[in-house]
């Protein structure tokens, strides 16, 4: 339905309509500008031949001058030929005269004469002018005659309406040719341009066919049929159908991990809360019960906080945006670091942050929140998987030489290097042999691993100290402008292994 603004139907654009008035005004302009030029050059055209022929008349009896041999005055034989080849359908009426020292030896005693001494002799020179009311053109021609010492003049003039008339016909001709071509041409276009989007039309059947069939599938749109001129648009269309398949796949990890994950501790809460409503919260097991609750609350919060972490890093989003935003690391780690220092007492374990002695600032290309985020996730889980009264060391480096790194360091269990491909794997947790079942729930390196991937950044798993605990190394991309080198050596101090 047309949208209605100010209680008239708002016009669809069209862009047939659009392609055909585009191309209608310059081809009209042309075609005035043809008319204008075309005008010109039949006036032209049919002035010359006209003026030949006055020519030729005016030759004809200038030939026919002769001076008498007894008395030595000027004579003329008019030729019938000089008048004959003058004649046109338009009947335009023929003057001539021929003058001799001021007076007219022959001819129309009226017709004006022009001025014999500026005039060159044997060249015939055209002019226009009026005689009894009607415009006329009027060819001369001086001749020198032997024995004469005067020049004489000849001239011939003829009316000008049949012409005007020859003039007006072609200019009619030309006209309806030029509006056949603009009026044909708006109609090939209309014709062309319908043809020519008929591939978008096979393309909107085909959108349309998926619709039908119960569910619009997102695969990318065929470019087989698609013309040049809208392929960009078409290749847009599929990357938006790309970002909406991974958003809508996103969503539905989301969906599906918070299903799994919170069926556990929405049962233990269900169960604990039943033993609440049996014991009541003065008896032992009541207290218990209670206790367990906190716990089960805890751990859901924490599932809900990682599940929306990991949605939040699984969004689409460009690895090297156009104009990254710039970090300073060294304010983030440390920022990060003093935030952790709570929940690292309540542990009994101690953090410790490592810099540049200098305390230069490591400019590196990416979102602070996401690399706050990343550091954070990382200092957790050192955090929560340490032993009593380890120690973990949150250290950064690099430089203008060297590419921007972060080390995580602890001196926990640590984990085996055979099982460090897998810790990536959402829900994935290790299951060590006489430990007490961890209560994570297994998607902490998970998403460190989606927002190394947001950022462009690399993890790298090691050993810790003298092949103890884990060192988590993470490569981060160095500012715009600053040109850095992944180092070949590590950020532990002397005597730490790599692993």
């Amino acid at each position: 339905m047309a949208a209605i603004r100010a209680g008239r139907p708002e016009r669809v654009p069209s862009l047939r309509r659009r392609l055909l008035t585009r191309l209608l005004v310059p081809l009209g302009a042309l075609a005035v500008g043809l008319g204008v030029g075309g005008s010109a050059l039949i006036h032209g055209f049919v002035q010359s031949t006209h003026d030949r022929l006055l020519a030729g008349s005016t030759l004809a009896i200038a030939e026919r001058l002769a001076v008498g041999d007894d008395d030595g005055e000027v004579t003329v034989d008019l030729p019938a030929v000089a008048f004959g080849m003058l004649e046109s359908q338009a009947r335009d009426n023929i003057y001539y005269n021929v003058a001799h020292e001021g007076g007219v030896i022959t001819g129309y005693l009226d017709l004006p004469l022009p001025d014999i001494q500026e005039m060159p002799t044997n060249v015939t020179v055209f002019r226009d002018a009026t005689y009894h009311g009607h415009p006329v053109r009027v060819a001369a021609q001086v001749r020198r005659l032997y024995g004469v010492p005067q020049p004489v003049l000849v001239q011939v003039a003829e009316t000008t309406a049949g012409r005007r008339a020859l003039e007006v016909d072609l200019l009619l001709w030309l006209t309806l040719l030029e509006v056949a071509l603009v009026g044909g041409s708006g109609m090939l276009v209309w014709g062309a341009v319908g043809r020519g989007l008929a591939p978008l039309k096979r393309l909107r059947r085909v959108i349309d066919a998926r619709s039908a069939r119960g569910g619009m599938a997102l695969v990318p749109l065929p470019l087989a049929v698609v013309p040049a001129e809208v392929l960009p648009l078409v290749v847009a269309i599929n990357g938006l159908l790309a970002r909406l398949d991974q958003s809508i796949g996103t969503m539905r990890r989301f969906t599906a991990d918070a299903s799994h994950q919170l069926r556990t501790p929405l049962a233990v809460l269900r169960t604990h809360l039943a033993l609440l409503r049996r014991y009541g919260t003065d008896s032992a097991e009541g207290r218990a019960a209670l206790d367990d609750v906190e716990g089960a609350v805890k751990r859901l919060e924490r599932l809900l906080v990682q599940l929306l972490a990991l949605a939040r890093a699984d969004e689409d989003s460009p690895v090297v945006p156009a104009a990254p935003e710039v970090t300073d690391l060294m304010q983030v780690a440390m920022e990060v670091a003093a935030e952790q220092v709570p929940a690292a007492l309540a542990q009994d374990v101690e953090v410790r942050f490592e810099g540049p002695e200098d305390g230069t600032a490591l400019r590196v290309a990416g979102n602070a929140v996401l690399v706050g985020e990343l550091l954070g996730n990382l200092l957790d889980n050192a955090i929560r998987y340490n032993r009593p009264g380890g120690t973990v060391t949150v250290r950064v480096g690099g430089g203008p030489a060297m590419a921007p790194l972060m080390e995580v360091e602890d001196d926990g269990p640590g984990i085996p290097e055979a099982e460090r491909g897998r810790v990536f794997e959402r829900f994935y947790r290790l299951d060590r042999p006489g430990e007490p079942p961890r209560t994570g729930s297994g998607l902490g390196l998970a998403i460190v691993r989606a927002l190394a991937d947001r950022l462009g950044a690399s993890v790298r798993l090691d050993a810790g100290q003298d092949g103890r605990g884990l060192k988590v190394t993470v490569t981060l991309r160095a500012a715009s402008g600053e040109t850095c080198i992944v180092p070949e050596i590590p950020l532990s101090p002397p005597g730490r292994g790599s692993g």
